[in-house]
């Protein structure tokens, strides 16, 4: 019994937790805390990422960092958006922690939070990136961002003629010919902050009357059935998929309308993560010059943070500021924002 309770004492001796790891490399000056960091990191030898980015972009960006970190060894697993909360959930109850890092939307970064999953850390690469795109607490920094636009035929509408305003499109000329996807609640949200909620609810409404198609979820589908000329305009429309179509000469383009929704991908660091020297040099490295030009140059996601050079075609989107869907605004506020888009849209029987 001595010598089993000996080998527990240094068992949980021997392992770092994420805190004492962030207490340890606070004040040390930059070289010396990534030397700390890379030194924990090659005796831990791996990071485990749990994200929702597509199957054909994560592996290329785990490659990268593996390149990077040659010592690391680079695990992640892809997973749906509301799959992550309750994989990390259900493995912290069981008393299994394997995730160190967790790369979701902003719904998933609030939940996390508040299961008390994810754990405040403030890098340094955060300076580099503008206001709303983290949280001044820490618990989620945006790695890249969805910019949300209207999208239009040009076969059906010429550019002159396009919505350049959300109140445009209750011209009379666009009823029935406006698409809108089942569950778009993320904009809704930004579009109920921007206009305050009553005057923001009743613009819902109006818009409601134009007679909108609501094909069902999937905002690919319905840029497919935009092209198909189904309808004329799409809202909630995924930028960076529009800008891919009219380079390759589909007749789509876009407008940048106010306020001019950014989704964000946000990373968060968890508070039983096995790795913690390994994981916050993988947090870093993903917010890094380097980790976001890869980001951008490998698989043509869209980096926020200063000086990272995109495509043509991506800076397009950089026309104004983007107004960031914000965990701690959209998170508390996830069910009666679901409940009012379904009511504005008669979309009740949908959950």
């Amino acid at each position: 019994m001595l010598f089993l309770a000996a080998l527990l004492t240094a068992g949980a001796g021997a392992a770092a937790t994420v805190g004492e790891v962030l207490k340890k490399i606070e004040n040390l000056p930059p070289a010396q805390r990534k030397a700390s960091l890379e030194e924990g990191a090659r005796k831990e030898g791996q990071v485990v990422f749990y994200t929702s980015m597509s199957l054909s972009d994560y592996p290329k960006i785990m490659a990268a960092f593996e390149q990077a970190h040659p010592y690391i060894k680079a695990n992640a697993f892809r997973l749906t958006q509301s799959a992550v909360v309750r994989k990390v959930d259900t493995e912290a109850r069981a008393g299994r922690h394997a995730v160190d890092v967790v790369g979701s939307a902003a719904v998933e970064m609030w939940e996390l939070k508040e299961m008390r999953l994810s754990t405040s850390y403030l890098s340094p690469e955060r300076k580099a990136f503008p206001p709303g795109s983290f949280d001044p607490e820490g618990y989620w920094a945006a790695f890249e961002v969805t910019p949300i636009v209207i999208a239009f035929n040009t076969k059906l509408v010429p550019s002159l003629e396009a919505p350049q305003s959300y109140q445009d499109l209750l011209n009379p000329k666009w009823k029935g010919k406006i698409s809108l996807g089942t569950d778009e609640y993320e904009w809704f949200h930004v579009m109920l902050e921007h206009m305050g909620k009553q005057k923001g609810i009743e613009y819902m409404r109006a818009l409601a009357k134009q007679n909108l198609h609501m094909p069902g979820a999937s905002s690919i589908m319905r840029i497919q059935l935009l092209l198909a000329g189904e309808s004329a305009v799409a809202l909630a429309a995924r930028g960076r998929r529009i800008t891919e179509l009219k380079e390759k000469g589909a007749p789509i383009n876009f407008v940048a309308a106010d306020p001019y929704g950014g989704e964000p991908n946000l990373l968060a660091l968890m508070q039983r993560a096995p790795n913690p020297h390994a994981a916050i040099l993988f947090f870093d490295w993903m917010l890094s010059e380097e980790g976001q030009n890869k980001i951008s140059d490998l698989v043509g996601r869209i980096s926020i943070r200063k000086g990272v050079k995109h495509q043509p075609r991506i800076q397009e989107l950089f026309q104004k500021e983007f107004v960031f869907v914000r965990p701690s605004s959209i998170g508390p506020k996830l069910k009666e924002t679901v409940q009012l888009y379904n009511q504005a849209f008669g979309l009740q029987g949908i959950q």
